[in-house]
């Protein structure tokens, strides 16, 4: 009789977990974190291929291509995901829109008015890395080796602008000062040189 009641519960224990569970958030407490990467790494390849020729059309040419690109972007909305890549997916579909939107200002002959595609690169990469490392490809895309450029631009950028924080409070000035203070220094020593340069 104890053994039947053992049995009972046991069969009860795991319905009852994998509903909490589901209640809790977790669409499906066993799917792969890295579910969807392959299709991922197909895109970035794919979009690779696109934003190449692209960039080497004239304006006059752009639409075939920049509708290729946008098949892409569609692509990417249907790519089954794990919970985990789903905000990487948020993050390069963000990316391409404003990179396709960029193409789609040129060929209107405007000026770009969306910028910030590098956070969005970025993102993308820590998120699919976070979900997927072991899944990576041996030959990195343009795509990762782009948010890795952009990655080490904006940490320099950011040593950069403390530096000058810094010395510009050192000086009691802000920072604008500082800069003024800089560039009219550097301009007194370029015309000091091209003087020197012209006797």
């Amino acid at each position: 009789m104890q053994d039947f009641k053992m049995t009972n519960i046991r069969k009860l224990i795991a319905p009852l977990l994998i509903c909490t569970s589901l209640l809790g958030g977790c669409k499906n407490p066993f799917e792969s974190k890295d579910k969807g990467v392959e299709q991922l790494n197909e895109i970035e390849k794919r979009w690779d291929d696109a934003i190449d020729v692209a960039s080497s059309t004239a304006r006059i040419a752009l639409p075939t291509p920049v509708a290729k690109l946008q098949d892409i972007k569609r692509d990417l909305g249907s790519i089954e995901l794990s919970d985990c890549l789903k905000p990487a997916r948020e993050a390069l579909n963000d990316y391409m829109d404003i990179k396709i939107n960029v193409f789609l200002q040129f060929m209107a002959d405007q000026e770009p008015t969306k910028f910030g595609s590098d956070d969005k690169l970025i993102k993308y990469f820590s998120i699919k890395k976070e979900c997927a490392a072991d899944q990576e490809p041996k030959k990195p895309s343009k795509l990762a080796t782009e948010a890795t450029a952009a990655e080490v631009i904006a940490k320099t950028k950011a040593t950069s602008d403390a530096a000058v924080m810094k010395a510009a409070k050192e000086k009691g000035m802000s920072v604008a000062e500082f800069e003024a203070m800089a560039a009219a220094s550097e301009a007194t020593a370029a015309a000091s040189e091209a003087m020197a340069a012209s006797h």
